[in-house]
């Protein structure tokens, strides 16, 4: 399909979306959220947040936006939309058939919020040519030192560059607009094989994801985003919802953090998606490889019954 806007608009057309995706390393799917799960959400998280606050437990970033963590414990209606139909449609595009939930936040943009550029998967070591020194090793990078730092300039010409691993829905659970704060994104730079950085890049061609409230802008991986300037005197709310590859560590760890009343309730789909099953060889033990449940267990130390 050929694409000749500048940069894609909300579409209900999955289609469209995913050539938008293609070509811009995003794409917006209208119409995703119903009025009514848009005004449960807002109630909840409300109440979510001003619970937090009053027992000091709230996270504010150092871009003076506010996050409320692990949904998948703060609600139902947080459950029941993360297997929305569409937004998969778009993610299996990315990633393939199979993928995890890696983590799952509220976003507060709040008045001042400022921006800082990144791509999501800034911890994978870029590509080398054959018989080339590594660049830069798996371990040796780090959150401080290479989200939003282009670190060296021996990775700013290289002969290919890594696929996405990483797949980002941002749900807009109000009207997102480019005085309050609306996601800004780069078009076409999930080609540039290269992290953002504030010292090179604040004016490359970023712009804002505009849309109304049950608007999902979808990105990918290597696609340079930041938060934008909210200016106006109110939070600007979203929902993100991380993807990544099988082969890859979560950000939160669901094994560990789901409550037990969630997994008890969980469809075998949901449970697979937040990492509960194997895949490959990797992730089953013993005779558990398919779609696990916390309280199976490998097998202990044994002995022979008595003869």
């Amino acid at each position: 399909m050929n694409i000749s806007i500048q940069h894609p608009s909300p579409t209900a057309d999955l289609d469209l979306a995913r050539a938008h995706m293609d070509e811009f390393g995003f794409c917006l799917v209208a119409d995703v959220l119903s009025t009514r799960e848009l005004e449960a959400i807002r109630a909840r998280l409300q109440e979510q947040k001003a619970a937090e606050e009053e027992l000091d437990v709230s996270y504010v970033g150092a871009d003076n936006k506010q996050i409320v963590k692990f949904l998948l414990n703060k609600g139902e209606i947080f459950r029941d939309i993360i297997l929305n139909e569409a937004v998969h449609a778009i993610t299996r595009h990315v990633l393939g058939a199979k993928y995890q939930l890696s983590s799952y936040h509220a976003h507060f943009a709040r008045p001042g919020q400022r921006k800082a550029f990144h791509t999501d998967q800034f911890w994978m070591p870029p590509p080398v040519r054959a018989g080339s020194a590594t660049l830069v090793k798996p371990g040796d990078i780090t959150r401080a030192g290479n989200r939003g730092h282009d670190v060296d300039e021996a990775t700013r010409d290289l002969p290919a560059i890594a696929p996405a691993f990483v797949c980002n829905a941002m749900w807009m659970i109000d009207d997102f607009t480019e005085e309050n704060g609306a996601t800004l994104l780069v078009p076409g730079s999930h080609r540039s094989g290269r992290q953002p950085d504030h010292s090179v890049d604040d004016d490359a061609n970023w712009i804002p994801a505009i849309g109304p409230a049950g608007t999902v802008a979808i990105f990918e991986g290597r696609t340079w985003h930041s938060t934008g300037e909210n200016r106006t005197d109110s939070d600007r709310i979203g929902l993100t919802t991380n993807f990544c590859s099988w082969q890859f560590r979560q950000q939160e760890n669901f094994l560990l953090g789901t409550s037990d009343e969630v997994l008890r309730e969980a469809s075998d789909e949901l449970l697979a998606l937040i990492g509960f099953a194997g895949w490959q060889g990797y992730g089953g033990y013993e005779t558990h490889h398919d779609v696990l449940r916390r309280g199976e267990y490998a097998l202990g130390e044994l002995k022979p019954a008595p003869t």
